[in-house]
């Protein structure tokens, strides 16, 4: 019998909108799940209690225990997960500070430990083979995108950041040769995906940073970089997400160094020419 983790992706596509809610909070926050009844998987999914029970029904289970029998198996067999509750249950009461910088800490461990090193390679290859690099995501997603178009840019020199605002005059520019870099999580910009889908119409190669591989996202793209998101306030984190752009931009000035190189010595050339800097900053004392 397969798992809970394989029945979600096998059976993802053919689930009701309020299913595939619960079926992404179970597959996102298996261990909170696992001790959480199907009220509470209810609220924290944004749906009814009786949609929890359908979407067991729907993955083959004969009630709500046996599928939250399966996760509690999951996670149990899982002693990394195990250990981590263990850790975040039992430790002193911290500081909200303490708390915070945590649960920062532990989405770049948790995505270090999916992210396969051969991901970032072939993230890098694909952009240093590229014609032009389109980058988009907005929103939140500004804050990974309008960093890594900018040192991208810097680094070689074909690198666009597509602005919201005129997605339409951009959009006809993307062609085959060219790779789309899209950054999407929750709520999944539909602006962010809708350009997604076209650059695959345009056979352009799509490489998207997103949270699951049930993300609409995940299932457009060449390639996935998957970095988690948690965060003890309001707002999604993105730290995790930064430290994968960081490492695909060293990969990148690690595969082509003299590229990169020349177009950093060009760039400093032409900062010095146009005296982009502050000019006490030149001065000796």
């Amino acid at each position: 019998m397969s798992r809970i983790e394989e029945r979600i992706r096998e059976q993802f596509e053919s689930l009701s909108l309020s299913q595939k809610k619960v079926a992404h909070y179970i597959q996102s926050n298996l261990r909170e799940a696992a001790l959480q009844s199907a009220q509470r998987i209810a609220e924290k999914s944004g749906v009814s209690e009786a949609t929890v029970h359908r979407l067991a029904q729907a993955l083959a289970y004969a009630s709500f225990s046996e599928m939250h029998q399966d996760l509690r198996q999951l996670v149990i067999h899982d002693r990394r997960a195990v250990h981590n509750f263990i850790q975040s249950t039992t430790r002193q009461e911290e500081s909200w500070l303490e708390k915070h910088f945590a649960q920062e800490a532990e989405n770049i461990r948790q995505t270090m430990l999916q992210l396969e090193q051969s991901h970032i390679h072939e993230a890098a290859r694909l952009l240093l083979q590229a014609d032009r690099i389109w980058v988009v995501g907005w929103r939140m997603g500004l804050s990974v995108t309008a960093f890594f178009s900018f040192v991208m840019k810097y680094m070689l020199g074909n690198c666009e950041l597509i602005p919201q605002g005129g997605v339409a005059e951009y959009a006809p520019y993307i062609k085959p040769g060219d790779v789309v870099f899209a950054c999407g999580f929750p709520r999944y910009c539909s602006r962010t995906l809708k350009l997604s889908r076209l650059a695959k119409e345009q056979q352009a190669q799509l490489i998207v940073l997103t949270d699951s591989g049930l993300s609409p996202f995940a299932k457009l793209a060449d390639l996935v970089l998957l970095a988690e998101c948690k965060s003890t306030g309001f707002l999604d984190s993105y730290t995790a997400s930064l430290s994968v752009v960081n490492a695909i931009i060293n990969e990148v000035s690690y595969l082509d160094r003299d590229r990169v190189q020349g177009n950093l010595e060009r760039m400093e050339f032409m900062f010095k020419e146009f005296q982009d800097s502050f000019e006490w900053m030149h001065k000796s004392k």
